[in-house]
């Protein structure tokens, strides 16, 4: 059976690249899956800080925050 990776989530496909023994894909498979993450997360808190009603004290701690997760997942 063919699987077509770029139609599954990331970590659906690394799950069935550690079972079938493609250790190294299923590492680029966790990372992209933790970017993916990052990206959300870091694009929720630029969402937030763009339409919430913040000060400019806490508009520098969302995206101080935001740009901390896309650090650890780079």
């Amino acid at each position: 059976m063919k699987i077509d990776f770029m139609r599954i989530p990331a970590a659906d496909a690394e799950r069935i690249c550690y079972a079938e023994g493609f250790e190294n894909a299923a590492k680029l498979f966790a990372r992209i899956e933790a970017l993916q993450f990052a990206l959300g997360q870091a694009t929720a808190a630029l969402v937030a800080i763009e339409e919430g009603p913040m000060n400019a004290r806490q508009a520098a701690g969302a995206a101080s925050e935001a740009l901390e997760i896309v650090r650890r997942a780079a």
